[in-house]
């Protein structure tokens, strides 16, 4: 017996069956199979067949549109739907989708069911299809994939596809999809800030197969492709020993690269311009503290990228806070750079914060904490950043607050069960610990560790021995100036 749901209302008890209509498309789907009760024929490239045309109007607003401007003859006669561009072994697939919500995809049918889907207005089926894409998406195949995507307004599959091309762009340069590009779809790539290549001399390597792969019909394009390289970017050393190497690269470093090999030193913004690789670089920046000398308060930022370029591994001048600030937070996150609370020049503790974004070198405020507070923790976490313990001018700190970058806004947390100040904290596998400092001179041993699911903290095994530190996964203290790694797409 089936089992049923029942609802007493003032009328009576309502009753269901949960498995109704599973039955009813069960019993549809066979009078299908066996061509019963049918009522319509579909025509695809001269061949028919037999449907239900209530089910198919149901399912697609495209014939459900058809039905309504063409109704059925009076005489009895069989209605005909005649359909353009999809062929019988895709729709024969639909029709199967339609009855039971299940589809079978390939590689070597989905843009035509993509581009069928699209015809018939099925948008789940559509969605089904863009995940497909989306797991199918490889080094090989990127480009194809984010152009067939871009003209059926498939926006996530080309986001996906864009993403992946930008992170594995070594990779992709190696295809035969990349070395088949016509000019103005290299160019487009090539232009891309975010291109995960580490080193401009990458980029330059791709452009010069793109031309030796028709270089006859490719040397015309040659001064518009290198427009896109990042000239500034490659390294002297590497250049001088490309004009050793091959006849074509020998010619594009000499027509194209000639000003990294200039004898004139960067200064200010061309400096800057050229210190900074595209793509996601890891990037160390120093922000406010003290002057070691006149133990005046700075509100100087500077970074450094010690993995990009040996030869380029010197401080550069950024934009400074707006105020100085010392015992600030400090912390990376959604591609900017965040600072909040610490002291000022006045000895007041702050409760104000500003956020740095890399690509324009500038400050911008963020909303107050709710508490003034410095020698505080920060930490990341899903996008939020969370300020844990510290003190201001009149206690120490249990307290923990978090900031949604892209509302906005802080809310409280549930506070630690121990007040800390200058503790090291530190996320992993979607929790916050919170280790050592102290409070009231004393030092602690203890770790807790607090989970945003449930909103608790809880007690861990404790440190081998009592410390303070400021020390973690993103966030240290380095010569009274806070220290982060910047994982930014430059």
């Amino acid at each position: 017996m089936s089992s049923t749901k029942s609802e007493v209302s003032a009328s009576g008890s309502v009753v269901s069956d949960p498995q109704h209509s599973q039955k009813l498309l069960k019993a549809l789907r066979s009078f299908c199979q066996e061509q019963s009760f049918q009522d319509a024929v579909l025509v695809l490239d001269g061949e028919q067949i037999p449907v239900q045309k209530n089910i198919l109007a149901a399912a697609s607003p495209y014939i459900r549109t058809k039905l309504n401007y063409n109704p059925p003859k009076e005489d009895g006669s069989m209605y005909t739907i005649e359909l353009q561009g999809i062929s019988v072994t895709i729709m024969k697939k639909i029709m199967e989708y339609i009855y039971c919500g299940e589809i079978s995809l390939n590689e070597d049918t989905i843009q035509d069911m993509v581009q069928a889907a699209d015809l018939l207005l099925l948008t789940d089926l559509k969605s089904l299809c863009c995940q497909f894409l989306e797991s199918c998406i490889a080094a090989e195949n990127c480009i194809g994939i984010r152009l067939f995507s871009l003209h059926y307004c498939l926006h996530h599959v080309h986001h996906v596809a864009t993403e992946f091309l930008q992170t594995h762009f070594r990779d992709v340069a190696a295809t035969e999809e990349f070395s088949e590009l016509p000019v103005d779809r290299l160019c487009e790539i090539l232009s891309m800030e975010k291109l995960n290549v580490g080193n401009e001399k990458h980029v330059l390597e791709a452009v010069v197969r793109w031309l030796s792969h028709d270089l006859e019909e490719r040397r015309v394009h040659m001064k518009e492709v290198m427009a896109s390289v990042w000239i500034q970017g490659l390294d002297q050393s590497y250049l001088r020993e490309q004009m050793l190497g091959e006849p074509l690269m020998r010619e594009v470093v000499r027509e194209y690269c000639n000003a990294p090999l200039g004898d004139t030193p960067l200064q200010g913004e061309a400096l800057l311009a050229a210190f900074k690789p595209r793509g996601y670089s890891e990037c160390i920046v120093t922000v406010g503290g003290e002057m070691r000398g006149t133990r005046k308060l700075s509100a100087v930022a500077r970074c450094m990228c010690p993995l990009y370029d040996p030869n380029r591994q010197l401080w550069i001048e950024l934009e400074p806070m707006s105020i100085g600030r010392i015992g600030h937070g400090v912390l990376a996150a959604e591609g900017y750079l965040f600072v909040m609370g610490g002291m000022d020049e006045t000895k007041t503790v702050l409760s104000s914060g500003e956020k740095y974004d890399p690509e324009t070198n500038t400050w911008s405020p963020i909303p107050s904490m709710k508490q003034a507070r410095q020698n505080f923790g920060v930490a990341e976490l899903d996008g939020m950043i969370y300020v844990l313990g510290g003190e201001n001018e009149d206690l120490e700190l249990l307290t923990v607050e978090v900031f949604d970058p892209h509302l906005h806004t802080w809310t409280s947390q549930t506070s630690m069960t121990m007040v800390r100040k200058i503790g090291c904290y530190a996320t992993m596998k979607k929790k916050i610990y919170a280790m050592g400092g102290g409070s009231y001179g004393k030092l602690y041993d203890s770790v807790e560790c607090y989970d945003p699911k449930t909103q608790q903290w809880t007690a861990i095994c404790p440190l081998k021995e009592r410390s303070s530190c400021r020390n973690s996964l993103e966030v240290t203290w380095l010569h009274s100036a806070e220290l982060a790694m910047v994982h930014k797409d430059l």
